[in-house]
């Protein structure tokens, strides 16, 4: 699908190709039809493989995050295409506050750019704070369109992984995502179609989303010990980062219910809002502004979620992110322990009220939030009835983990009482 023209002096990166990191393939699809639909040639990074670590640890000095290694290793590969011009070529790279290493991605692909005498790739890391700045005029609205991307390919990510397990031909399921996931990318895409319209129409892509997975042939008589996947944001949706593990739990005899994208984006939402109260501005225009865009994307979120309701039924979501926080207090200060950890403590005792039989925490080696929380784990085990929960480190060493996930799927069928 190609972008539209668009007028120069209101798109800043008309002529340019804007690359997304490949947290998910899914999702980072999806959201470059969310730029398409504004004029601007977007397409996500590809997959990680072989090259990916060796380009990248040319420049690092193999301390990074592994998400990070992945990143700059597959925009490495962008560079060496044929006829590669920097000043035509944008990485789009979020920007983050706070202890993880995350904030720094874009200062040292920077570095890195510059030594390789690509300086004149720019690194687009826009967001409410900076005004969108270098998405033109229309960045807010894009913005909007993002979130409808992440929802649909959340919604979408969660009907794989809810049939994939129990069907009767193998790689249909597969197949029938990559069919929804590109159409999803074409409705959020379309130029023609703004606002409210647009997302009627994505609502009737993922109605016809539906009814194909619903057509598939499967057998959900059998039963299966459910595992909660949570962690790092990056390592546990990025397949290459982690090895497949969700298709190593099916492979086993499980079904995997991994935490949305969606989550992360409501618990920054949820702690602006804290800290906006901490510092005395509960009563501001920035505090309406959070209070506004939490409740829309809320709104948006259930909108789309009803049409797959029956579908997910007993895998629901909690109803507001401020329920994992809460549930994590019991054994972390939230506000000494900003960051997935938090989320993935909470998170387990979401798991086992809806019936999982353990839980993966999925992180990058030497993660900070992954090492606090793997203290905790043992603690949350017990308070939870002895539920199995197991950190999954990843470096990009592809140690083979087939008898450790071999144990713990052999822990959770025996704590569910499954043979």
């Amino acid at each position: 699908m190609k972008p539209v023209k668009t007028n120069a002096a209101s798109n800043p990166l008309a002529g340019r190709k804007l690359w997304i990191p490949n947290m998910s393939r899914g999702t980072a699809r999806v959201v470059a039809g969310a730029f398409h639909a504004l004029g601007i040639d977007a397409e996500p990074l590809p997959d990680g493989d072989e090259r990916t670590g060796e380009l990248a640890l040319r420049h690092l000095t193999g301390d990074e995050c592994y998400p990070q290694v992945v990143t700059l290793g597959n925009f490495l590969k962008i560079t060496e295409l044929e006829g590669f011009d920097p000043a035509k070529n944008v990485l789009f790279m979020a920007a983050s506050n706070g202890p993880c290493r995350f904030g720094q991605y874009s200062l040292i692909f920077r570095q890195v750019l510059e030594e390789k005498g690509l300086g004149e790739v720019e690194i687009l890391s826009p967001s409410c704070e900076n005004g969108y700045r270098g998405l033109g005029d229309e960045g807010p609205e894009l913005f909007r369109y993002f979130w409808w991307a992440v929802i649909a390919a959340d919604l979408l990510r969660r009907m794989i992984h809810r049939y994939r397990p129990y069907e009767k031909v193998p790689g249909t399921t597969d197949r029938v995502w990559d069919i929804s996931i590109e159409e999803a990318a074409m409705t959020l895409g379309d130029p023609t179609r703004r606002g409210p319209k647009k997302f009627g129409d994505l609502a009737l892509t993922l109605g016809r989303a539906r009814e194909r997975f619903r057509a598939i042939k499967k057998d959900l008589t059998v039963e299966k010990p459910l595992i909660g996947v949570a962690g790092e944001i990056f390592c546990r949706l990025n397949d290459f980062s982690n090895d497949s593990i969700i298709r190593q739990i099916e492979a086993k005899g499980g079904e995997a219910w991994l935490a949305d994208l969606s989550e992360w984006i409501f618990y920054v939402n949820f702690w602006e809002m804290e800290e906006l109260r901490a510092f005395g501005q509960r009563f501001t225009k920035r505090m309406l502004t959070a209070k506004i865009t939490d409740r829309v994307q809320r709104r948006e979120e259930h909108s789309l979620l009803r049409i797959f309701k029956d579908d997910l039924k007993g895998r629901e979501e909690p109803t507001s992110v401020g329920a994992v926080i809460e549930a994590g207090t019991k054994y972390i200060p939230p506000h000494a322990a900003l960051g997935e950890m938090i989320l993935s403590i909470g998170k387990a005792e979401w798991f086992h009220k809806k019936g999982c039989a353990g839980m993966v925490d999925i992180s990058p080696f030497s993660c900070m939030n992954a090492t606090v929380a793997e203290a905790i784990y043992p603690k949350v085990s017990e308070a939870l009835g002895g539920m199995p929960i197991r950190t999954f480190y990843y470096d990009g060493t592809h140690a083979d983990m087939e008898e450790k996930v071999d144990l713990f799927m052999a822990l959770a069928r025996g704590h569910k009482g499954l043979s």
